[in-house]
């Protein structure tokens, strides 16, 4: 019989566009085919499997019973139950007694009706967790599925089988790039008993989307914030953002210690961003300087010491490399921008190496800026440096050497005492050794470079960037670098460089120093284990025994934890302190659980800056965080306490992502 079932599936199919598969198959005088044991059924973009179908070849129905399973060849929907009726002519059709999977969301339900595309849900139970790990879900009385969202009503959302939240009404999106609510942020500080923010995913077409967030506080100002984002091409993008807040009026207990005069009833930060490949732009400005410490919760957000607007455009060929660029900042550690330095605007212009003959080669730099700010010093400055390159072969060994001849000129210089133009040049000479050394699995490659630089005169010309810094010079120097392999993995990376001064001084930190030796720098990179990497830059100074600046960090991964030792310190020639912070953060993963800490120490004040223990819990389809953090306020001599709380309900972040360039 089974095989006469075959025989008969095969010969319908090519005429009913349907192939029906059975331990018994059955077709009656009206032409409906009877499926029974084991039936397993073909047609167009549906898969069924049942222990008894009937098809109806004349209106296109589909009735099947015990043990149902339907899928769509397009994988989007994926349902197992007890009764299953399909009009596959009309698209329609419903389901009993039935589980299943719909996109990313896995439905339970006692009915479920089929219109096309359109699905209703009676009595039933929606999630994103997977079937074996079914920690939340929102139960509901009835609901609606459609291509691009999940809406439902009379909700109970429950975790773990406990309810928590009821809802009148939910909505979800369905697919990767869908408008829809993305998780809040729940919190509190020292100024605010409560603060919350509700971001609003927006996926406006494929190639833009926004974000509009809320941000409700009960003290502090509150606002909105929208960022939109649009690519135009693979490399070419626009970003935007704009926040707008009000203060309360008076000046609440935050403004103490401030500049009043910066006071701001209306607060806002416009930032604007386009990037067209040689050609960017962009915008960024904010109502007073405080604007980020007051809104922001991140410290990488407050702590944004400049705010950047530009306007740049490079062009590169051949022969010239041609920037233009103009730059506005906004410091935001100044109650006022009058003494804030602008480059308004910088021309570049470099002719690249060209050979002459032989092996001499020529190029040169043209600059051009306009320093301006409203107080203090500004200048309009000319830079033209050609430059003639040599490298020559002496026994074996190639000299590098160059001559620079330096002019510059400063036009509408409000400076006095200083020089409004400077030509001299400066030669430089590099003479580099290259050995290496294998012994067994120690595989050691070196360079150490011998260079020389001579400048016959100096100037006393106004500083505005590194370029200006044309002093007097006579130095020998010495470098060292070494790259160190053990197994063929990198153990050591080591860059040493000292040298003296035959003119007995050097210029450091923008001072003259009458010292013979300048100041030794080490940048160490140590890889003993493939667990454990320290870094270090120090800056030595032989001549006082000191060190002037210190940067070292160790860290050790340990899955599924690691930490990060870090030490900062910096001074100048007179060995007083300019910084001294200690800074350690570590986390820690178990099982579902992370947990974070930070802490930043300052030496000089003996204070805390930044205390932060974060911990995360991750389940099947939600998460949720807690950040308890401590920010102390130099100028109020106070810390500023928060609780924030974060809530990924069905992993909707994941669900609603935002433009991907």
């Amino acid at each position: 019989m089974l095989r006469t079932g075959i025989i008969l599936a095969l010969c319908t199919s090519f005429a009913f566009s349907a192939e029906i598969f059975s331990d018994y198959l059955e077709r009656l005088p009206d032409k409906t085919l009877i499926a029974k044991g084991r039936v397993q059924a073909y047609y167009e973009k549906y898969y069924l499997e049942a222990d008894y179908v009937r098809y109806n070849p004349e209106t296109k129905e589909v009735y099947a019973e015990g043990n149902v399973y339907v899928k769509s060849f397009d994988g989007r929907i994926e349902a197992w139950g007890r009764i299953a009726f399909l009009n596959l002519r009309e698209d329609t059709g419903y389901f009993l007694d039935t589980n299943g999977r719909f996109e990313k969301f896995y439905i339970t339900a006692q009915r479920v009706d089929k219109d096309k595309e359109v699905y209703y849900v009676e009595k039933g139970d929606i999630t994103t967790c997977p079937p074996s790990r079914k920690e939340m879900t929102l139960c509901f009385s009835h609901a609606k599925v459609t291509e691009k969202y999940v809406f439902s009503y009379n909700n109970s959302l429950r975790l773990f089988k406990l309810p928590i939240a009821y809802l009148p009404f939910s909505v979800f999106p369905v697919g990767d790039r869908r408008s829809g609510l993305l998780p809040p942020v729940i919190g509190s500080n020292t100024y605010n008993t409560f603060i919350y923010q509700q971001p609003i995913y927006w996926a406006i077409s494929q190639d833009k989307d926004a974000t509009l967030t809320l941000d409700i506080r009960d003290k502090q100002a509150s606002g909105l914030s929208l960022e939109y984002r649009q690519a135009i091409s693979k490399k070419k993008d626009v970003y935007a953002d704009v926040s707008l807040y009000k203060e309360p009026t008076p000046p609440g207990r935050w403004w103490e210690g401030r500049d009043l005069s910066t006071f701001r009833e209306n607060r806002y930060r416009i930032k604007f961003d386009l990037d067209l490949g040689n050609l960017k732009a962009g915008l960024d400005t904010a109502s007073d300087p405080y604007f980020l410490q007051d809104v922001y919760l991140h410290t990488k957000d407050k702590t944004i010491p400049y705010l950047t607007s530009y306007i740049s455009y490079t062009k590169d060929t051949d022969s010239i490399l041609f920037n233009f660029n103009a730059e506005r900042f906004y410091d935001t550690t100044s109650p006022n921008n009058k003494q804030t330095l602008q480059r308004l605007p910088e021309i570049g212009l470099y002719y690249k190496d060209r050979q002459l003959f032989g092996k001499l080669y020529f190029n040169a730099t043209f600059n051009y800026t306009n320093f301006y700010r409203e107080v203090g010093p500004r200048a309009h400055r000319v830079l033209l440096f050609p430059q003639i390159a040599l490298p020559l072969n002496v026994f074996g060994r190639v000299i590098y050497s160059t001559l620079t001849f330096e002019e510059g000129f400063y036009f509408s210089s409000n400076l006095s005492n200083t020089d409004k133009s400077f030509s001299t040049v400066h030669l430089s000479e590099r003479l580099p050794f290259f050995f290496d050394k294998k012994w067994k699995d120690l595989d050691l490659k070196n360079v150490l470079e011998l260079s020389y630089s001579y400048r016959p005169k100096g100037y006393n010309n106004p500083r505005f960037d590194n370029l200006d810094s044309i002093d007097k010079e006579n130095t020998l120097r010495l470098t060292f670098r070494n790259y160190t392999f053990y197994k063929g993995r990198q153990v050591l990376s080591w860059y040493l460089e000292g040298g003296y001064s035959f003119l007995e001084s050097f210029s450091f930190g923008g001072q003259q120093i009458n010292k013979k030796f300048v100041p030794v720098r080490s940048i160490i990179s140590l890889f003993p284990f493939p667990f454990v990497n320290l870094n270090s830059d120090v800056l030595y100074d032989p001549n006082h025994t000191q060190i002037l600046n210190n940067t070292t960090y160790l860290n050790i991964y340990l899955k599924p934890s690691n930490i990060t030792l870090g030490y900062v310190q910096s001074k100048d020639i007179s060995g007083n302190r300019l910084n001294d912070q200690l800074l350690i953060s570590a986390n820690s993963s178990y099982k579902n659980i992370t947990m974070t800490f930070g802490l930043i120490h300052d030496n000089r004040s003996n204070k805390d800056l930044l205390r932060q223990i974060r911990l995360d819990y991750a389940g099947a389809c939600w998460s949720f965080g807690l950040l308890l953090k401590d920010n102390y306020d130099g100028n109020r001599k106070k810390y500023i306490k928060e609780v924030f709380l974060t809530f990924n309900v069905f992993d909707l972040q994941k669900l609603t992502l935002p433009l991907r360039r």
